[in-house]
């Protein structure tokens, strides 16, 4: 059973030397994905929570929302496909509110944005 093994072994020695040398930086490689994918998993919930303060918070508190970057951002949000189930409940929430103010808030392009977006998520839950 041991000669079986040193005959093995010689005959697959140098690609043993080989694997073994590549295995620090084979690992290292899984490494730097691992870290990556983090790090972008990070940037994303960043960006899709910066979003959503963005849609339903003023820049300044005695300042209006600027409505078209209120669009801007609904249309964003469609790019997040990890969290559309949230997206999801958080427009239609907003739609309902939204639509309760009157014609003069003007809000007119941002719930069909809403729909718009709505029916696009919708689509790919």
């Amino acid at each position: 059973m041991i000669e079986c093994f040193l005959k093995w072994l010689s005959e697959y020695a140098a690609g043993l030397g080989v694997l073994l040398a590549a295995g620090p930086v084979i690992w290292g490689i899984v490494q730097f994905i691992l870290v990556r994918r983090e790090e972008q998993k990070r940037l994303r919930f960043e960006t899709y929570h910066n979003l959503i303060r963005q849609l339903v918070e003023r820049e300044q508190a005695d300042q209006p929302k600027k409505l078209d970057r209120q669009i801007a951002v609904v249309f964003e949000l469609q790019d997040f496909k990890h969290y559309y189930p949230v997206t999801l409940r958080i427009l239609k929430g907003l739609r309902a509110d939204w639509s309760d103010y009157g014609p003069e808030e003007n809000r007119g392009r941002l719930l069909e944005e809403i729909d718009l977006a709505v029916k696009h998520i919708q689509k790919r839950v």
